[in-house]
């Protein structure tokens, strides 16, 4: 029942909700994932539960769930959709390689690298060369990130002082370059986050294809200082992202306007402190670093540039 044909009326309803779906997920909204996924679900009857449409949707949907840190939920239906799909399609690693994210930010490594090491030696079954790389690139890229973010969890829970960090953050503006911070946050981020990043790189790489494998950097320059800074940032803007970028928000109005208090009265700085306290993350340089860097930023360009990217590829962006 995987590909079984829809009727006509199956069509008519389910194109509308797939695109609504999408958007729920790019604009960070779970809840009304969920809710369009669930509509879905109703146009296909029990016995076509396997079907590859019904699935994606859900795919799509724990993936927002996933991104909201709704980690024991998303990790439940991701085990479903693997026992649902085949593992020879993409479906299968998709839903394996969120699996794996699930799994590092709840530290579980080991089974992480079994995942990781699953969906890479299937990796082929993608017959679209551009299709294979781009998802080879996302799926190390995330990995990465993870890697970098679940080390961070639980480190220094002591509360931050926002007007420390604000001014702080003012300061690496006025006297620092990009690079320079990224270097700074790099510098701060614990050996346990890095040493896990070569571990798993190291493990997820050596089961690429060799032709695969010169196409990513080298583990010497991806445990640079710089590139462990830049790595962070990636992450720590993609938790972020709804938080600043929320336009019917105090800091996203006053910040589209430029208005001067946005950048003088510690909204950065607060919000940036409010995101990482989900995630029990209490380190000021880092905390100042995201901040100063958000801060060089418009808006409308951060908000672009720092959508959350999903691992899932759309179909039709091949």
């Amino acid at each position: 029942m995987s590909s079984t044909k829809l009727t006509e009326y199956q069509l008519e309803k389910l194109k509308p909700l797939e695109v609504k779906l999408k958007a729920a997920v790019r604009s960070g909204n779970p809840d009304k994932a969920i809710e369009i996924a669930t509509k879905i679900q109703a146009l296909f009857p029990d016995e076509w539960r396997r079907h590859h449409r019904l699935l994606r949707a859900k795919l799509w949907a724990f993936e927002a769930c996933l991104d909201a840190n709704r980690i024991q939920y998303a990790q439940n239906g991701f085990v479903g959709i693997r026992k649902l799909s085949a593992e020879n399609t993409r479906l299968y690693l998709e839903a394996s390689s969120l699996l794996a994210v699930c799994c590092l930010r709840t530290k579980k490594t080991v089974e992480a690298k079994k995942l990781i090491k699953d969906v890479i030696e299937k990796i082929n079954n993608i017959s679209s060369d551009r299709t294979r790389h781009q998802f080879q690139k996302r799926l190390i890229e995330r990995i990465e990130e993870e890697c970098i973010l679940t080390e961070l969890i639980g480190v220094n829970e002591s509360p931050m002082d926002a007007e420390e960090i604000q001014a702080k953050a003012v300061l690496l503006i006025q006297r620092n370059s990009d690079a320079e911070i990224f270097k700074l946050i790099g510098n701060t981020v614990p050996t346990a986050s890095i040493n896990l990043l070569h571990d798993v790189r190291e493990y997820s790489i050596k089961q690429l294809p060799g032709p695969d494998r010169k196409m990513l950097p080298s583990p010497e320059k991806t445990e640079e200082p710089r590139k462990i800074g830049k790595i962070t940032f990636s992450v720590i803007k993609r938790i972020v992202w709804k938080t600043f970028c929320n336009p019917d928000s105090t800091l996203y109005k006053l910040w589209k306007e430029r208005i001067p208090k946005v950048f003088d009265q510690g909204y950065f700085s607060a919000a940036v402190i409010a995101t990482l306290g989900d995630f029990r993350i209490g380190i000021p340089l880092i905390a100042s670093g995201i901040s100063a860097l958000i801060m060089r930023y418009s808006a409308e360009e951060f908000c672009e540039l720092s959508k959350p990217k999903g691992l899932m590829i759309d179909r039709g962006k091949k």
